[in-house]
C-alpha cells in the first residue's frame, strides 16, 4: 500500500513539473497571435493534382503559427504565413485521389503572394500545351521570392521557363516524361530536392515534405524546422542528395 501511495506521488509530482514546465514555456502555442510579418503562400491547384504534393508542404507551412516564440528566437522574428490556393478559375478542383479542393482564387484576380507552391501530378500534362496556365506561372513566378515545386510540378515551372540554365530535380519514376518539357534544364538525377537559390524543386510526392522542412530551415531557422519535425512526427530526410529512388527507377547506379 505504502508502495502505491509513493507511486501515486512521484506521478503527481511528475505531472506537476510537466504542467509547471508547460506554462512557462508552451511546446505549442494553441492561441496564436498575428504576428507583424506575414508570408504569403500561394498553392497553384488543377485537376488531377497529386494530393500530397499540395497538402504535405501546406501541412508543415501551415503549422509555423503553432510555434512559441522562442522557438523563433523572439517574439519579433516570427512570421505568420497565409496560405492561399488558387487555380485557372476559383471553385471546387478534383484531385488525382478523388477528393476536390476549394481554390480561394483564379488566375484573374489572384493576389500577390510571397512564395509559389507547384505540385504535381497526372494533371500537369494537358498543362504543359496550356498558355494561360504556363504565362500565369511565368509572370507570377518572376514576382515570387520563392518558387517551390513538387514531383513534376518541375515540368509546369520548365514548360513555363522558369527552369532554364538552372539545377533542378523531378519524380524518378516518371523522369523522362516529366523532364521532357525542359530541354534547357539542367536536371539532377539523384537529388531529394535541389536548393537553387530562389527556386526549389523536389523530387516525387513525398519527397515535397522533406524539401519544404529544408526550405523552412533555411530560411526561418534549424530549431524551428526540428520543431515542426517533432510536432507532426516527421522523420526528414536533411541530405538533399538522398534518393535511393533514383536508384530504383535505374538512373543512377548505387
Amino acid at each position: 500500500m505504502k508502495r502505491l501511495i509513493k507511486l501515486v506521488l512521484v506521478t503527481a509530482l511528475l505531472i506537476a513539473s510537466a504542467w509547471a514546465a508547460f506554462a512557462k514555456e508552451p511546446p505549442v502555442d494553441l492561441q496564436p497571435a498575428t504576428p507583424a510579418h506575414q508570408k504569403t503562400i500561394g498553392v497553384l491547384l488543377f485537376p488531377g493534382f497529386e494530393m500530397l504534393d499540395a497538402y504535405g508542404p501546406m501541412e508543415m507551412w501551415g503549422n509555423l503559427k503553432h510555434a512559441p516564440a522562442a522557438t523563433w528566437g523572439g517574439e519579433e522574428k516570427k512570421v505568420g504565413i497565409r496560405l492561399i490556393t488558387i487555380a485557372a478559375k476559383r471553385g471546387e478542383v478534383a484531385s488525382n485521389q478523388g477528393p476536390k479542393t476549394m481554390a480561394d482564387y483564379g488566375f484573374e484576380d489572384a493576389p500577390q503572394f510571397d512564395y509559389l507552391l507547384v505540385p504535381g501530378g497526372l494533371g500537369v500534362i494537358p498543362l504543359l500545351q496550356d498558355k494561360a496556365t504556363l504565362n500565369w506561372i511565368r509572370a507570377r513566378a518572376g514576382k515570387a521570392e520563392l518558387v517551390m515545386s513538387v514531383c513534376n510540378g518541375a515540368s509546369l515551372l520548365a514548360a513555363a521557363g522558369v527552369l532554364d540554365e538552372r539545377p533542378a530535380t523531378t519524380n524518378k519514376m516518371f523522369w523522362k516524361h516529366s523532364t521532357d518539357p525542359g530541354p534547357k534544364v539542367k536536371w539532377v538525377k539523384k537529388a531529394r530536392w535541389v536548393d537553387d537559390g530562389n527556386v526549389v524543386t523536389s523530387s516525387g510526392i513525398s519527397a515535397g515534405m522533406d524539401m519544404t522542412i529544408a526550405v523552412i530551415g533555411k530560411l526561418y531557422g534549424k530549431e524551428l524546422a526540428a520543431w515542426l519535425e517533432q510536432l507532426t512526427e516527421y522523420d526528414a530526410h536533411r541530405d538533399p542528395s538522398w534518393d535511393p529512388f533514383a536508384v530504383k527507377a535505374g538512373l543512377v547506379r548505387d
